[in-house]
């Protein structure tokens, strides 16, 4: 699933997410056993081995839909 976020777009799928930002060209990934959702900034966060970041998906709708796409729960 591909979800239009502020400044690029979020490939989710069942086993990994994937953040493609635009203007610098820069690439994240991570797997879906790192990734945690968090409902109240609507914040995707990737914390696991050596992968550290977090990204603003800026609505409730687009943190609904990677969650839809990656099974992952939503902690509120």
């Amino acid at each position: 699933m591909v979800i239009t976020i502020p400044g690029g777009r979020v490939i989710a799928t069942m086993h990994e997410v994937m953040v493609k930002f635009q203007e610098n060209q820069m690439t994240l990934q991570a797997q879906t056993d790192d990734i945690s959702l968090l409902g109240a900034p609507c914040m995707l966060i990737a914390n696991g081995g050596t992968v550290n970041w977090s990204l603003s998906l800026g609505s409730e709708d687009n943190l609904n839909a990677v969650s839809e796409a990656t099974g992952i729960a939503i902690k509120r």
